[in-house]
């Protein structure tokens, strides 16, 4: 996957005056599309919900607002660069920043230990992330082109908007995909984690936790009055790690925002029942998710393309010492149930943003420090970067 210099500056200036914009690859292409709508009087960018106009849309994990943050497909590359050309100005800033500090290991070790005495007691499914922190030298565009061109099968996607900051990903679970005409929409239940070379049986406890996850699905389809297609489970691998897939159709009226907003956040990213999941992630998480297990995509020709924000990082300018780059917070999360192994699921969150980790440390590992490295006294976080 290449990106022309047109794109490339147009993305570095919206970097560079926090215009809302968004650069994408739908699954299977290695088609890049770049698109910016400057924010308007209201100092807020376009919500997807407004009307039918293309956009891109990224929501927060649980945000049960009718508004959700977007780009409106106003202005390809080349006409953002004139845009710029003519008048000199800068969108306003950013109104939530990453974290400096990274989940500790001992704040997980009490995440979990408060969370499986009610799995045990109850039933259900927890799904408990964390974050690390990652400051990298590397170029944003540089970062998400080698990440993209490893990650083929999934919708990739950079972007910016005041709301959410800038963030990119490369998402391999849909969380609703339309058709207007014919009526249908397509979901998957994607959840079980573990190495992709074990080709071992999948355990008890993958089994039922991917379980869980399609029958909310299935049933909150048919709760809908749809006529709704469950296909066999599969394997879906992304790079290092694998999962189990079960593939899920519908057909009916659909009010596609309505939704979405009913599905999100499954219970692959949240838990079940989603209530008390919910309230156990928001008492013993010592992080906001923001948009990390949130939901992303795009709205062509009044069809949309949905998926579940996996796999993504939240950034933003900064300086470490005297050096000027990126502070980036990358997520993982994985569901916890009664006969969890506390280590297993560390390491699983390890293993899910091993890849994006390599990414910014660029080829010889040179570029990035994380951990006890990083802490408050030594980096700086900017409103605008030095991009080149």
């Amino acid at each position: 996957m290449k990106i022309d210099e047109l794109t490339r500056d147009a993305v570095n200036a919206c970097l560079n005056c926090r215009i809302p914009f968004v650069l994408y690859a739908l699954p299977g292409t290695d088609r890049l599309v770049f698109y910016a709508s400057p924010v308007g009087e209201t100092g807020m960018s376009p919500a997807f919900v407004d009307d039918s106009t293309d956009c891109f849309f990224i929501n927060f994990f649980d945000n049960d607002e009718a508004y959700t943050p977007g780009v409106k497909f106003s202005l390809d590359a080349e006409a953002l660069l004139q845009l710029c050309k003519a008048r000199s100005f800068c969108q306003p800033c950013a109104e939530i920043r990453p974290r400096i500090s990274a989940t500790f290991r001992a704040s997980y070790h009490e995440a979990f230990s408060r969370i499986i005495p009610r799995l045990k007691s109850d039933g259900g499914k927890t799904v408990l992330s964390r974050h690390r922190t990652v400051f990298t030298k590397r170029l944003p565009v540089d970062i998400v082109m080698d990440y993209f061109s490893l990650t083929d099968s999934t919708f990739r996607y950079l972007c910016y908007t005041p709301e959410t900051g800038i963030w990119f990903g490369s998402t391999p679970e849909i969380l609703l995909e339309s058709d207007a005409k014919s009526r249908e929409v397509r979901t998957m239940a994607l959840a079980g984690t573990r190495r992709s070379d074990d080709d071992a049986s999948w355990d008890e406890k993958n089994l039922y936790e991917q379980s869980i996850v399609a029958d909310f699905i299935a049933e909150t389809l048919k709760k809908e009055g749809l006529d709704v297609t469950i296909d066999d489970l599969s394997e879906r691998r992304f790079l290092n790690i694998k999962h189990l897939c079960t593939e899920i159709s519908a057909r009916g009226d659909i009010d596609v925002v309505d939704l979405m907003q009913e599905l999100s956040p499954t219970p692959a990213v949240a838990g079940y029942p989603r209530d008390e999941a919910l309230e156990e992630i928001s008492r013993y998480e010592t992080h906001r998710r923001n948009c990390y297990g949130g939901y992303v995509g795009v709205r062509i020709d009044g069809n949309y393309h949905s998926y579940v924000n996996l796999r993504c990082c939240f950034m933003a300018p900064a300086v470490f010492g005297k050096t000027s780059g990126w502070l980036c917070n990358l997520y993982a999360g994985g569901g916890i149930v009664a006969d969890s192994i506390e280590e297993d699921e560390w390491n699983e969150t390890n293993a899910k943003t091993e890849v994006l980790a390599k990414v910014l440390s660029g080829a010889d590992g040179s570029f990035a420090v994380e951990g006890t490295m990083i802490n408050s006294g030594s980096i700086e976080i900017l409103d605008a970067p030095m991009v080149s």
